[in-house]
Parts: structure tokens; sequence; C-alpha cells
């Protein structure tokens, strides 16, 4: 009897001493950030739950489910060129997150780290694949079809780019044109051979037009009335 009354405290110490190194030592998953715990046991992915990590024997690995804006501006020597070899400054926003699946977070814990919790480094990251979805479909479209077909250059854009980003775990959920307008003549390098050709069909154009513009300004003059 004498006995049982020494244990027990102790058994209940025990267990209390035992609860308290376990809340320690155990790490919960978010809606917001998901776990990839490796080490000890192998790689385990964490999306709902949590896991105990042993100092020493396992590392953790936090990967950020929040969707992010990162934003790609080409203008100047770096605007995009169209089909037509004509300069375009644009503006564009995408939104990416890492895919919610173990395979998607495993990837991204991987291939990115701790970028997936900041915006400018992962841009730095991943804004090379971006970049040349926007060129591979500014260059199948004229700088007038590119303008008046808004839709289907976004649409190509994020078809273009869905892809390769998926090699990094993220998911692109939506691509934004926020600014598009012709490359202004003083910011190009007249001695870049696809700008030459692009400032020569540019000059005609304007060209023609204010010879358009003259001919109309002429013919409203000369009708009956017009000076009166």
């Amino acid at each position: 009897m004498d006995f049982l009354i020494v244990t027990v405290p102790s058994i209940l110490v025990c267990l209390l001493v035992l609860g308290l190194v376990l809340g320690r030592l155990y790490r919960r998953s978010t809606r917001e950030v998901s776990l990839v715990k490796t080490g000890a046991g192998g790689k385990k992915v964490i999306m709902d739950g949590g896991t105990i990590v042993v100092p020493l024997l396992h590392e953790v690995s936090p990967v950020n489910m929040k969707t992010l804006r990162l934003e790609v501006q080409r203008s100047g020597d770096a605007a995009l060129i169209t089909q037509d070899r004509m300069r375009v400054d644009v503006g564009v926003e995408f939104y990416v997150s890492v895919m919610a699946s173990v395979e998607g977070i495993s990837r991204a814990a991987q291939t990115l780290g701790d970028r997936t919790f900041d915006v400018e480094q992962l841009r730095e990251m991943i804004e090379g694949k971006l970049i040349d979805g926007l060129r591979a479909v500014a260059a199948q479209m004229t700088m007038d079809g590119l303008h008046e077909n808004r839709a289907d250059f976004v649409q190509e854009v994020q078809n273009a780019v869905s892809e390769d980003l998926t090699k990094n775990g993220l998911s692109l959920e939506s691509v934004s044109l926020t600014a598009l307008d012709q490359t202004p003549f003083e910011a190009l390098d007249e001695n870049n051979a696809f700008n030459a050709v692009g400032m020569r069909r540019l000059a005609e154009v304007i060209a023609t037009s204010k010879m358009e513009r003259a001919q109309i300004d002429a013919e409203a003059e000369a009708e009956p009335g017009a000076s009166a």
C-alpha cells in the first residue's frame, strides 16, 4: 500500500513532464502553413494535423500556402517584342500559390525553401520563367493584335507558364495584364536589329496617319461653307 502511495504521485509527475516535453516538441500545421519533416523515419508532409519533431533527429521546413502576387514589369530595352517587331511596355501580375498536395508541397520545400514566405525572393527565383512565357506569347501576336485581344494574351501566358511552375510545386491561379503601351521612341536603341525594324514600321504608320489626317483636314476646308 505504501508502495502505491509513493508510486502514483511519481507516475503523475512523470506523465506531466512527458506531456510538457511532447508539447514543446509538437509542431502543428495550419491552413496557411504546411510542414515537411525530414530525418529519422523519412520524409513526411503535414498538411492537416501535427507531428513530433525531435532535435538532431528531425528537421522541419514550413511552406507558405497563401496566394502571392508577383509583379513583372518589362519596359524600354527590356520591353516585349511582338510578331511585327514592335516593342511594347507591359505590366503583368501573376498570382501563385503552392499546390495543395503532398507532391506540390514537397517540391516547393525542396526547390524554394523559405522563399515561399518572401514575395521578392520568390519573384527573383522564378522571374525568368515568367518572362520567358511573356516573350513567347508576345512573339506570336502583333502589337495591334495584343492590344485588341488582351484576354487571349493573358490566357496564352497562363498556359505557357503553368506547366513550368509545377516543377517548383507552384500553381498559377491567375494572370492580370495591368499595363500595356507602345514603347516610346526615345527608349529604343536604333542600332538594335529588332528595334530598327520596329522603328521603321512605326515611323511608316505615323507618317501614313499624318497624311490621312492632313487629307481629311484639306477636304473639310474645301467643302462649301467651311470658311464661313
